[in-house]
């Protein structure tokens, strides 16, 4: 717009002047005018084909400077040798183009300042100062007024610059604003499907991938079977897999969060290296992963796949507190055969979890359909629990502990059991982790422990009794409380009774643990540790844990007549157990050989079918034989 305004009022000033001034005036130069304005022109259309580069508008508004005070120079130049020709009028016409044009042209340019500046310096500078000093008193009232003119231009384009620049920074930061609040719900968006530790998918994805993936493997089953007729699913199975790591709360709780932070990133990477492309890993929450495979060839590849991932978990970890040995236990279940669902499949792959954690830690176990019988089974001891009248169907039997040097009773475990009148006799190891998982245990440990105190009641006061507490019943304070007062209400001798806790008990909630012992023995009873040395930091627990017996679990008694290894285990938890000054009861002792064995070792205290069997009825009477003294034997 700037340059056709140049071009008009150029050829209309050439126009009025054609006879009164040379040709070169009114013509020549006009015409080169004319054409560095078309040139010009034509430049400016092409080159904002390049404005969304940076660098090359830069470069393009440097050079609008440039030109702005060259093509103001040789406007002013022309219009300035044309004043001396003509007439008043023509003068006149003169002075008219030389400020309207120069205006014009400063609105023109009124986004880029300095190139407007340029030009009122240069052409209406000119203007006033050829004006103001004309002699004429008519031109210097024309340069006052273009002085004006040019005070008040210089003050809009000032204005309108920090206007028109503040509204530019304005954008720049609601873009900036925008960017920010785009990076923000990205991150959020990634934050909700991804776990911030490991990198790998959270919970919350897993489930969303695998909803999806059954989704389109209902599609893609429903269009094959219209087509051909066979088990259209076989093309669109694929397998769940769910990873424990057995013993990270403990090494956890030893070595620190930063150290167990530090596992947790290597083996979700190291589960990674082993599935590769085919498998979506996320990090389920503390120590447990998910794993989606698909397109798996056979149950042989998932068995292979899985037995990698377990090698790899069991090599040593290395951590800034040193190799840490740990282990993985894998569940596994396939779409469609396991369940159609996701719910369905995860929860059959947490049972083959569960089922391989029970009998064999570090393997993985295939969910089958002996494991379908196994759940359904499950679920009626759950229903039936939940239904139970525990105070009838409940009862206990009794299983005494011997002392190995006089013959004598020295204690008596209360073992439960429940006889459902729809499912008959149920193992406590049965039903026990059931209670725990309908939140009845406490019911249960209320209506045994009751029944426990009215039983030694009865009994010689030198009698003790020993009494399980589940997890949840150690962990929780009111059930420690109410346990404490039954205790004071029984009027029976606090030491005559003594609170059997296991590892795994105590690893629900360590503090707990301990301060719930606390309080316990505070009270005056006993507590004892059972099934020591099965768990993974059991030397922990005698140096942190206040307690009073050791029970040797029956593992490492089994093989003691025979096993060397065995021997010197059980020897050592007796020294221990010395030194720390407290009791040790050896578990499960069946045959007279293993007695024998560890009475040389120095077994104090024993139970087991060798002894007596659990029983509702059991005689206070003394050994008639303990086992003879053994002979020397190699080691």
């Amino acid at each position: 717009m700037m340059y056709l305004l140049l071009v008009i009022n150029s050829l209309a000033l050439s126009y009025t002047h054609y006879d009164q001034a040379p040709a070169f005036l009114t013509l020549v130069f006009p015409g080169i005018l004319t054409v560095i304005c078309v040139v010009r022109s034509i430049h400016w259309i092409r080159a904002r084909n390049q404005l969304d580069d940076t660098d090359a508008a830069i470069r393009l508004l440097q050079r609008i400077r440039v030109v702005a005070v060259a093509v103001s120079v040789l406007f002013t130049a022309w219009w300035l040798a044309l004043y001396s020709y003509g007439d008043d009028l023509h003068r006149g016409h003169v002075a008219y183009f030389a400020a309207v044009t120069a205006i014009g042209c400063v609105f023109c340019l009124l986004q880029f300042p300095a190139a407007a500046l340029s030009v009122v310096i240069v052409a209406l500078g000119s203007n006033v100062i050829f004006f103001a000093f004309n002699g004429t008193p008519v031109y210097f009232a024309i340069a006052l007024n273009l002085a004006t003119v040019f005070a008040v231009i210089i003050y809009f384009i000032r204005n309108y610059y920090t206007t028109f620049s503040g509204l530019l920074s304005s954008q720049l930061v609601l873009e900036e604003k925008h960017r920010q609040t785009l990076e923000l719900s990205q991150q959020n968006e990634k934050l909700a499907h991804c776990d911030a530790l490991t990198g790998l998918a959270n919970r919350r994805d897993y489930f969303n991938c695998l909803n999806n993936m059954i989704v389109a493997a209902e599609k893609l089953a429903g269009k094959m079977a219209e087509n051909i007729a066979v088990d259209a699913y076989k093309s669109t199975r694929f397998a769940v897999f769910l990873i424990d790591l057995d013993g990270f709360k403990p090494v956890n709780d030893v070595h620190g969060h930063l150290v167990g932070d530090e596992i947790l990133i290597h083996a979700g990477k190291r589960i990674c290296d082993v599935l590769g492309e085919e498998g979506y890993v996320a990090r389920l929450g503390g120590d447990e992963f998910g794993v989606i495979l698909r397109n798996y060839d056979s149950e042989t590849t998932l068995e292979t796949l899985s037995a990698r991932i377990c090698e790899r978990l069991n090599a040593p970890f290395e951590s800034k507190g040193g190799p840490v040995q740990l282990s993985g236990t894998v569940g596994i279940a396939t779409f469609p055969a396991a369940a159609r669902t996701a719910n369905g499949l995860f929860e059959r792959a947490d049972f083959a979890l569960y089922h391989a954690k029970r009998n064999d830690r570090g393997t993985a176990v295939l969910f089958a359909a002996r494991h379908e019988t196994i759940i359904r089974q499950e679920s009626r001891i759950e229903q039936g629990l939940r239904q139970a009248d525990l105070e009838r169907e409940l009862s206990l039997v009794f299983q005494p502990v011997y002392d190995l040097q006089s013959g004598e009773i020295y204690s008596v475990e209360a073992l439960a059991r429940w006889n459902s009148p729809e499912l008959g006799l149920i193992a406590p190891d049965i039903f026990f982790p059931m209670a725990e998982k309908t939140g009845r245990v406490n019911g249960l440990t209320r209506v045994l422990f009751n029944r426990v105190l009215q039983d030694v009641a009865t009994w010689p006061a030198h009698i003790g009794i020993s009494f399980n507490l589940s997890a949840r019943d150690l962990a929780v304070s009111e059930m420690v409380n109410w346990l404490i007062t039954r205790i004071g209400q029984s009027h029976i001798e606090p030491r005559r009774i003594t609170f059997e806790v296991t590892e795994t008990a105590i690893l629900r909630d360590f503090d707990a643990a301990r301060e719930h012992i606390d309080l316990l023995r505070q009270c005056g009873a006993r507590v004892a540790l059972d099934d020591f040395g099965i768990g993974f930091s059991s030397l922990r627990y005698i140096h942190e844990l206040e307690i009073d017996c050791l029970k040797i679990d029956r593992s490492f008694i089994n093989p003691i007549v025979t096993n060397p290894r065995s021997q010197s285990i059980v020897k050592t938890v007796f020294d221990m157990c010395e030194n720390f000054g407290i009791d040790c009861v050896v578990e499960g002792v069946e045959t007279a050989e293993q007695c024998d064995v560890l009475r040389y070792f120095g077994a104090r205290y024993a139970q087991g079918y060798l002894f007596a069997r659990p029983a509702a009825d059991f005689s206070f009477d003394p050994l008639a034989d303990i086992g003879s003294q053994p002979v020397l034997f190699s080691r």
